[in-house]
């Protein structure tokens, strides 16, 4: 199954060029000194490199003229890059790839690769929110383009003919400085300012939907997810205790004297986190991962979120973040 799954992302020869790429960006120089033993050119290693970039395959980036390469990760990754050539064949692959191993070794280091950006409208004053956490400041103090591209989970959903329940938007979901630049330059996304990426993000929130960004102090994306169609959301409800595997500092708090029992708040929570008992409101928060947005859709003002006492700063950038989340594999399996 996993052979499967790689044939839809390399050819042989491109995987065994891919054996010699390091997770880290390197030069064409740098990762050719490896590659000698494969017996081709710099020029054909090259042309190979790119079109492997194309593919969607590994990641890349371009700085003072120069291309840089590495190893992509599957997800958030390589799955995504394959937004607008889903095939069925390829989802039944990689549902089975996500039930059997991958959906395990995701959750199993409890360092999320996503962090819950709470609704704006869900945030006061008194929360004293630090800046990555305001969904205006993440975007204000971006650098470089942003691109904006369907949701790859909602895409797969309409595929197999279980449209989303929660929204009927489907360009909504963003990529950010060298990722955002693959994005526009393959034509899987395109651009857009600021000011529209904000425009779309409110417009998720307004659905409804869990705006999840990348977990690291500078992102290079956000993901505008909802219960029935996303590959996260959707396996870790199912879980005894999801919190634990998201990065989120709040969790919302229900005043049973405002309370009326009504329910909408029910009916807009994506992790399923509420019950009505006694005709209240209740919040279990071995599921509440802390969005707000029962908050902002309460006709009664009677839910807000609690800024937990022992809040996570998550890591500067994503090469740190996936470095703790490696180190972390390690020394589950014993590996020095």
């Amino acid at each position: 199954m996993e052979i499967r799954l790689l044939k839809y992302f390399f050819a042989l020869e491109e995987a065994k060029i891919a054996t010699k790429l390091k997770f880290s960006y390197e030069t064409l120089d740098e990762i050719y000194q490896r590659a000698k033993d494969l017996s081709i050119s710099i020029k054909e290693l090259e042309n190979i490199l790119d079109n492997m970039v194309k593919n969607g395959s590994i990641k890349f980036k371009k700085e003072d003229d120069k291309k840089y390469y590495g190893n992509e990760i599957l997800a958030v990754g390589m799955y995504e890059h394959k937004v607008n050539q889903l095939t069925k064949d390829f989802l039944e692959t990689m549902n089975q790839y996500i039930d059997e191993a991958f959906a395990i070794e995701f959750v199993g280091t409890r360092i999320s690769q996503f962090r819950t950006v709470p609704v704006e409208k869900s945030i006061t004053p008194e929360h004293h929110i630090p800046t990555y956490e305001e969904l205006v400041k993440i975007i204000e103090d971006l650098e470089g383009p942003i691109s904006v591209q369907n949701c790859i989970c909602r895409q797969a959903k309409d595929l197999l003919e279980e449209p989303c329940k929660q929204t009927s938007l489907r360009e909504n979901c963003f990529a950010f400085g060298h990722a955002a630049q693959l994005y526009i330059d393959n034509r899987w996304g395109h651009q857009i300012t600021k000011e529209e990426a904000l425009e779309i993000l409110r417009k998720n929130q307004e659905d409804g939907l869990i705006i999840q960004a990348g977990n690291s102090l500078f992102p290079d994306f956000i993901c505008s997810c909802c219960g029935c169609c996303c590959e996260v959301l959707e396996n870790l409800k199912a879980l005894p205790r999801p919190v634990l595997f998201f990065s989120s500092n709040y969790y919302a708090e229900v005043d049973p004297e405002l309370c009326v029992g009504c329910e909408t708040c029910i009916d807009r929570c994506q992790m399923e986190a509420i019950k009505l008992i006694k005709e209240k409101s209740k919040i279990n928060l071995k599921k509440c991962i802390g969005c707000g947005n029962c908050v902002v859709s309460c006709p009664e003002e009677a839910i807000r979120l609690i800024r937990k006492e022992k809040a996570t700063v998550p890591p500067l950038t994503n090469d740190e973040l996936y470095a703790e989340i490696l180190a972390k594999k390690q020394a589950i399996k014993g590996i020095k």
